[in-house]
Protein backbone atom coordinates (compact mmCIF):
# COMPACT_ATOMS: atom_id res chain seq x y z
CA UNK A 1 0.00 0.00 0.00
CA UNK A 2 0.91 3.40 -0.51
CA UNK A 3 1.10 5.86 2.30
CA UNK A 4 0.90 9.96 2.17
CA UNK A 5 3.44 11.83 4.32
CA UNK A 6 0.51 13.68 5.85
CA UNK A 7 -1.23 10.44 6.66
CA UNK A 8 2.26 8.85 8.58
CA UNK A 9 2.73 11.87 10.50
CA UNK A 10 -1.10 11.84 11.37
CA UNK A 11 -1.16 8.02 13.00
CA UNK A 12 2.34 8.21 14.78
CA UNK A 13 1.40 12.17 16.27
CA UNK A 14 -1.79 10.76 17.80
CA UNK A 15 0.54 7.12 18.67
CA UNK A 16 3.04 9.14 20.73
CA UNK A 17 0.36 12.16 22.16
CA UNK A 18 -1.40 9.49 23.53
CA UNK A 19 1.31 8.23 25.97
CA UNK A 20 2.18 11.99 26.14
CA UNK A 21 5.92 11.33 24.73
CA UNK A 22 8.13 14.64 24.58
CA UNK A 23 9.55 15.62 21.76
CA UNK A 24 6.91 13.75 18.80
CA UNK A 25 8.24 16.17 16.21
CA UNK A 26 11.94 14.98 16.27
CA UNK A 27 10.37 11.09 16.09
CA UNK A 28 8.05 11.80 13.35
CA UNK A 29 10.47 13.47 11.14
CA UNK A 30 13.07 11.06 11.90
CA UNK A 31 10.86 8.05 11.14
CA UNK A 32 9.36 9.53 7.73
CA UNK A 33 12.81 10.95 6.35
CA UNK A 34 14.04 7.12 7.00
CA UNK A 35 11.42 6.14 4.85
CA UNK A 36 11.52 8.46 2.22
CA UNK A 37 15.12 7.75 1.81
CA UNK A 38 14.51 4.23 1.10
CA UNK A 39 15.80 3.17 5.04
CA UNK A 40 12.69 1.08 5.82
CA UNK A 41 14.72 -0.82 8.37
CA UNK A 42 15.06 2.21 10.42
CA UNK A 43 11.83 3.94 9.79
CA UNK A 44 8.15 3.17 10.87
CA UNK A 45 9.02 0.06 12.22
CA UNK A 46 11.16 1.29 14.89
CA UNK A 47 7.99 2.74 16.39
CA UNK A 48 6.80 -0.39 17.74
CA UNK A 49 9.96 -1.71 20.02
CA UNK A 50 9.95 2.12 21.21
CA UNK A 51 6.69 2.11 22.44
CA UNK A 52 6.40 -0.94 23.72
CA UNK A 53 9.72 0.11 25.86
CA UNK A 54 8.02 3.16 26.83
CA UNK A 55 5.03 1.32 28.07
CA UNK A 56 6.97 -1.23 29.89
CA UNK A 57 9.21 1.47 31.44
CA UNK A 58 12.23 0.78 30.34
CA UNK A 59 12.65 4.07 28.27
CA UNK A 60 11.48 7.60 29.39
CA UNK A 61 8.54 9.30 27.67
CA UNK A 62 10.82 12.44 28.35
CA UNK A 63 14.46 13.59 28.04
CA UNK A 64 16.36 12.72 30.77
CA UNK A 65 20.28 12.66 30.90
CA UNK A 66 23.58 13.25 32.65
CA UNK A 67 26.56 15.09 31.64
CA UNK A 68 28.97 13.01 32.74
CA UNK A 69 32.37 14.80 31.61
CA UNK A 70 32.61 18.30 29.60
CA UNK A 71 35.39 20.09 28.21
CA UNK A 72 34.48 22.57 24.89
CA UNK A 73 31.83 20.58 22.76
CA UNK A 74 33.23 17.58 24.03
CA UNK A 75 30.52 15.66 25.89
CA UNK A 76 30.65 12.35 27.78
CA UNK A 77 26.39 11.75 28.39
CA UNK A 78 24.60 8.90 30.27
CA UNK A 79 21.81 8.71 28.21
CA UNK A 80 19.58 7.35 31.51
CA UNK A 81 17.03 5.57 28.98
CA UNK A 82 15.88 8.40 26.81
CA UNK A 83 14.59 8.21 23.70
CA UNK A 84 17.79 8.06 21.25
CA UNK A 85 16.39 10.07 18.63
CA UNK A 86 15.52 12.97 21.10
CA UNK A 87 18.69 12.99 22.88
CA UNK A 88 20.93 13.37 19.90
CA UNK A 89 18.87 15.83 17.79
CA UNK A 90 19.52 18.01 21.09
CA UNK A 91 23.07 16.89 21.41
CA UNK A 92 24.04 17.94 17.93
CA UNK A 93 22.54 22.01 18.43
CA UNK A 94 26.14 22.32 20.03
CA UNK A 95 28.27 25.32 18.67
CA UNK A 96 31.43 22.62 17.24
CA UNK A 97 33.49 25.79 17.11
CA UNK A 98 36.45 24.01 18.45
CA UNK A 99 39.21 21.94 15.57
CA UNK A 100 37.19 18.60 16.99
CA UNK A 101 34.55 17.60 19.17
CA UNK A 102 33.37 14.42 20.35
CA UNK A 103 30.14 13.35 22.00
CA UNK A 104 29.84 9.83 23.61
CA UNK A 105 26.45 8.91 24.65
CA UNK A 106 25.42 5.35 26.75
CA UNK A 107 22.41 4.05 28.05
CA UNK A 108 19.96 5.87 25.14
CA UNK A 109 17.47 4.00 23.23
CA UNK A 110 17.86 3.11 19.75
CA UNK A 111 18.68 6.43 17.58
CA UNK A 112 17.72 5.60 14.03
CA UNK A 113 20.07 5.64 11.06
CA UNK A 114 23.01 8.05 11.77
CA UNK A 115 22.87 10.10 8.73
CA UNK A 116 19.86 12.08 10.09
CA UNK A 117 22.90 13.84 12.50
CA UNK A 118 25.58 14.09 10.22
CA UNK A 119 23.45 15.16 7.22
CA UNK A 120 22.43 18.24 9.12
CA UNK A 121 26.01 18.38 9.96
CA UNK A 122 27.08 18.77 6.48
CA UNK A 123 24.91 21.26 5.74
CA UNK A 124 25.94 23.57 8.76
CA UNK A 125 29.72 23.05 6.94
CA UNK A 126 30.67 20.45 9.77
CA UNK A 127 32.41 17.21 8.72
CA UNK A 128 31.42 14.23 10.96
CA UNK A 129 31.93 10.59 11.71
CA UNK A 130 29.47 8.79 13.47
CA UNK A 131 29.80 5.18 15.10
CA UNK A 132 28.23 3.00 17.61
CA UNK A 133 26.88 -0.90 19.15
CA UNK A 134 23.84 -2.59 19.45
CA UNK A 135 22.44 -6.31 20.61
CA UNK A 136 24.74 -8.65 18.77
CA UNK A 137 23.53 -10.00 15.76
CA UNK A 138 27.31 -10.52 13.50
CA UNK A 139 28.57 -13.90 13.83
CA UNK A 140 32.31 -14.79 13.81
CA UNK A 141 33.20 -16.39 10.09
CA UNK A 142 33.02 -19.82 10.39
CA UNK A 143 30.95 -20.23 13.54
CA UNK A 144 27.45 -19.48 14.64
CA UNK A 145 28.24 -17.33 17.57
CA UNK A 146 26.98 -13.85 17.80
CA UNK A 147 29.25 -11.19 18.87
CA UNK A 148 29.33 -7.77 17.47
CA UNK A 149 26.18 -5.72 16.11
CA UNK A 150 25.75 -4.66 12.56
CA UNK A 151 28.31 -1.92 13.44
CA UNK A 152 26.22 1.17 11.73
CA UNK A 153 28.80 3.78 10.39
CA UNK A 154 28.09 7.49 8.78
CA UNK A 155 31.04 9.86 7.55
CA UNK A 156 29.71 13.52 6.43
CA UNK A 157 31.43 15.54 4.11
CA UNK A 158 30.14 19.28 3.50
CA UNK A 159 29.82 19.92 -0.25
CA UNK A 160 26.46 20.39 -2.31
CA UNK A 161 24.33 17.79 -1.81
CA UNK A 162 26.25 16.83 0.92
CA UNK A 163 28.21 13.56 0.86
CA UNK A 164 26.50 11.10 3.36
CA UNK A 165 27.67 7.64 3.96
CA UNK A 166 24.93 5.81 6.30
CA UNK A 167 25.78 2.00 6.21
CA UNK A 168 26.36 -1.16 8.28
CA UNK A 169 29.37 -3.12 8.40
CA UNK A 170 27.77 -6.52 8.44
CA UNK A 171 26.18 -8.15 4.88
CA UNK A 172 23.12 -6.69 5.78
CA UNK A 173 20.93 -5.23 8.72
CA UNK A 174 19.12 -6.76 11.31
CA UNK A 175 16.11 -4.34 10.76
CA UNK A 176 16.08 -5.37 7.02
CA UNK A 177 15.48 -9.12 8.16
CA UNK A 178 12.73 -8.17 10.44
CA UNK A 179 11.00 -6.17 7.48
CA UNK A 180 11.89 -9.31 5.13
CA UNK A 181 10.33 -11.59 8.02
CA UNK A 182 7.02 -9.50 8.33
CA UNK A 183 7.23 -9.28 4.66
CA UNK A 184 7.21 -12.82 3.64
CA UNK A 185 10.34 -12.10 1.60
CA UNK A 186 13.04 -14.50 1.37
CA UNK A 187 16.98 -12.55 2.26
CA UNK A 188 19.18 -12.53 -0.60
CA UNK A 189 21.90 -15.36 -0.63
CA UNK A 190 25.48 -14.93 1.37
CA UNK A 191 24.12 -12.62 4.09
CA UNK A 192 23.38 -14.52 7.27
CA UNK A 193 23.67 -18.05 8.75
CA UNK A 194 21.00 -20.29 10.42
CA UNK A 195 21.81 -21.47 14.28
CA UNK A 196 24.43 -24.31 12.96
CA UNK A 197 26.31 -22.01 11.14
CA UNK A 198 24.96 -23.05 7.47
CA UNK A 199 24.20 -20.14 4.88
CA UNK A 200 20.07 -19.43 4.92
CA UNK A 201 17.83 -17.21 2.85
CA UNK A 202 15.27 -17.75 5.47
CA UNK A 203 14.57 -14.31 7.54
CA UNK A 204 13.53 -16.45 10.66
CA UNK A 205 16.45 -18.67 10.71
CA UNK A 206 18.62 -15.81 10.25
CA UNK A 207 16.98 -14.08 13.62
CA UNK A 208 17.84 -17.13 15.08
CA UNK A 209 21.29 -17.78 13.48
CA UNK A 210 23.20 -14.55 12.73
CA UNK A 211 24.70 -11.77 10.07
CA UNK A 212 28.07 -12.26 8.16
CA UNK A 213 30.83 -9.24 8.32
CA UNK A 214 30.86 -7.74 5.11
CA UNK A 215 34.49 -8.63 3.63
CA UNK A 216 35.05 -11.88 5.74
CA UNK A 217 37.50 -11.84 8.27
CA UNK A 218 38.48 -8.67 7.96
CA UNK A 219 35.29 -6.93 7.69
CA UNK A 220 34.55 -8.77 11.21
CA UNK A 221 37.93 -7.22 12.59
CA UNK A 222 37.03 -3.13 11.32
CA UNK A 223 33.44 -3.80 13.13
CA UNK A 224 35.29 -5.15 15.63
CA UNK A 225 37.64 -2.19 16.11
CA UNK A 226 35.08 0.14 15.73
CA UNK A 227 32.66 -1.49 18.41
CA UNK A 228 35.82 -2.01 21.38
CA UNK A 229 36.31 2.15 20.33
CA UNK A 230 32.45 3.38 20.48
CA UNK A 231 32.49 1.30 24.00
CA UNK A 232 35.97 2.48 24.98
CA UNK A 233 34.85 5.85 24.74
CA UNK A 234 31.28 6.26 25.87
CA UNK A 235 31.35 3.26 28.63
CA UNK A 236 28.47 1.18 27.24
CA UNK A 237 27.98 -2.32 27.25
CA UNK A 238 29.65 -4.47 24.43
CA UNK A 239 28.95 -7.88 22.56
CA UNK A 240 26.54 -10.29 24.08
CA UNK A 241 26.01 -7.74 27.45
CA UNK A 242 24.34 -4.95 25.60
CA UNK A 243 20.22 -5.09 25.75
CA UNK A 244 17.37 -2.71 25.13
CA UNK A 245 17.76 -1.85 21.37
CA UNK A 246 15.66 -4.34 19.44
CA UNK A 247 13.95 -5.95 22.37
CA UNK A 248 12.81 -3.13 24.83
CA UNK A 249 11.90 -5.42 27.18
CA UNK A 250 15.58 -4.67 28.76
CA UNK A 251 16.65 -1.17 29.73
CA UNK A 252 18.97 0.05 26.79
CA UNK A 253 23.02 0.25 27.66
CA UNK A 254 24.61 0.33 24.14
CA UNK A 255 26.65 3.78 23.16
CA UNK A 256 27.59 5.35 20.21
CA UNK A 257 30.67 8.44 19.45
CA UNK A 258 30.17 11.29 17.28
CA UNK A 259 33.22 13.02 16.23
CA UNK A 260 32.78 16.38 14.23
CA UNK A 261 35.37 17.96 12.88
CA UNK A 262 35.61 21.57 12.00
CA UNK A 263 36.75 22.49 8.68
CA UNK A 264 37.38 26.11 9.23
CA UNK A 265 40.95 24.94 11.09
CA UNK A 266 41.77 23.12 8.14
CA UNK A 267 41.97 23.06 4.11
CA UNK A 268 38.41 22.49 3.34
CA UNK A 269 39.11 21.28 -0.21
CA UNK A 270 35.89 20.52 -2.24
CA UNK A 271 37.29 20.60 -5.31
CA UNK A 272 38.01 17.27 -4.59
CA UNK A 273 34.50 16.33 -4.31
CA UNK A 274 34.05 17.75 -7.51
CA UNK A 275 36.80 16.16 -8.77
CA UNK A 276 35.88 12.58 -8.06
CA UNK A 277 32.05 12.83 -8.60
CA UNK A 278 32.62 13.96 -12.58
CA UNK A 279 35.51 10.98 -12.49
CA UNK A 280 32.97 8.30 -11.78
CA UNK A 281 29.58 10.06 -13.10
CA UNK A 282 27.21 8.19 -10.50
CA UNK A 283 25.73 9.22 -7.44
CA UNK A 284 27.48 9.90 -4.12
CA UNK A 285 26.83 8.61 -1.24
CA UNK A 286 23.39 10.14 -0.04
CA UNK A 287 22.47 11.10 -3.21
CA UNK A 288 19.95 8.28 -3.84
CA UNK A 289 18.46 8.95 -1.01
CA UNK A 290 17.97 12.75 -1.31
CA UNK A 291 16.50 11.68 -5.16
CA UNK A 292 14.25 9.37 -3.76
CA UNK A 293 12.54 11.25 -1.39
CA UNK A 294 11.62 13.82 -3.45
CA UNK A 295 9.99 11.07 -5.38
CA UNK A 296 8.20 10.09 -2.41
CA UNK A 297 6.96 13.06 -1.08
CA UNK A 298 4.72 13.44 -4.15
CA UNK A 299 3.88 9.92 -4.79
CA UNK A 300 3.43 8.49 -1.11
CA UNK A 301 5.45 5.72 0.73
CA UNK A 302 5.15 2.17 0.21
CA UNK A 303 4.27 0.25 3.69
CA UNK A 304 3.19 -3.65 4.23
CA UNK A 305 -0.51 -4.08 5.37
CA UNK A 306 1.14 -6.25 8.63
CA UNK A 307 2.96 -2.75 9.24
CA UNK A 308 0.13 -0.37 8.95
CA UNK A 309 -2.21 -2.97 10.87
CA UNK A 310 0.26 -3.00 13.53
CA UNK A 311 -0.07 1.21 13.60
CA UNK A 312 -3.97 1.16 14.19
CA UNK A 313 -3.61 -1.45 16.90
CA UNK A 314 -0.86 0.93 18.60
CA UNK A 315 -3.63 3.63 18.30
CA UNK A 316 -6.61 1.69 19.35
CA UNK A 317 -5.31 -0.09 22.28
CA UNK A 318 -3.64 1.88 25.03
CA UNK A 319 -1.22 0.33 26.73
CA UNK A 320 -0.61 -2.02 23.66
CA UNK A 321 1.98 -3.95 25.59
CA UNK A 322 1.96 -3.48 29.27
Amino acid sequence: MIVSVDDLKSIISEILDLRRVYGKEIIIDHLIEAELRGHSSHGIQRLIPLIKGIELGTIKRILDYNVLKSKGNSLLIDGKSSIGMVLWSHLIQERFDEPASIIAVRNASHIGFLGYYTEKLSRRGLASIMFGNAEPAVVLPGTSKKVLSTSPLSISIPSDPPVVLDMALSATSRGKIIEAKRKGESLSPGVAVDDNGNPTIDPELALKGGILPMGGIKGFFLMLTLELLSSFLSGSAIGPEVRGVINTENPPNKGEVLVVINPSFFERNTESVIKIRNLIGTEFPGEHGLNLRKRRLSEGIPLDNNLWNQLIALKEKIPFFA
